[in-house]
């Protein structure tokens, strides 16, 4: 025998079978949990059906506080702004109450203003705008239109 397999012989003798038996311990544990698995998924995706919906809530709420934040940052700095351009003139600054929240937060406009229910302030402006150049091609049209019998009659009459 080789060195080896003699101490492989010795380490076997020293630790038994525990190797095995551990191995195949862990074996069955695995199978077990693997075989609960589809009921805990289940469970789970019970449990969460409408996670989407709530992250989005969450995530809409945080946008909201974030741009009111900003609003009021905004508000603070412009106020120093004032006092230091009245400073600079060479007036006196009155100290102001502290107004809450001077500008209106900025609201972005709907990304489908039709899916929104009503439609919204750009949708209005393109709508007269399109308006606006139907009723100047009108306009122009008439115009040629008069043009050209003008420039008939002139060309019949002489």
């Amino acid at each position: 025998m080789s060195r080896a397999d003699d101490l492989l012989t010795n380490l076997q003798r020293a630790v038994g079978d525990k190797p095995f038996v551990l191995l195949a311990g862990a074996g069955d544990l695995v199978t077990e949990k693997l075989r609960e698995l589809p009921e805990v998924v289940t469970a789970w995706q019970a449990e969460n059906r409408d996670f989407p919906l709530r992250a989005a809530g969450a995530l809409v709420g945080s946008a909201f506080r974030a741009n009111l934040k900003l609003g009021e940052l905004y508000d603070d700095v412009t106020r120093r702004g004032e006092e230091v351009m009245t400073k600079m003139r060479g007036e006196t600054v009155y100290a102001e109450e502290d107004e809450p929240f001077v500008h209106e937060p900025y609201m972005p406009e709907p990304l489908h203003p039709h899916m929104a229910g009503s439609r919204g302030p750009a949708a209005k402006k393109t709508a007269k705008k399109a308006a606006a150049k139907k009723t100047a091609a009108k306009k122009t049209a008439a115009k040629k239109t008069a043009a050209k019998k003008t420039a008939a009659k002139k060309a019949g009459s002489s």
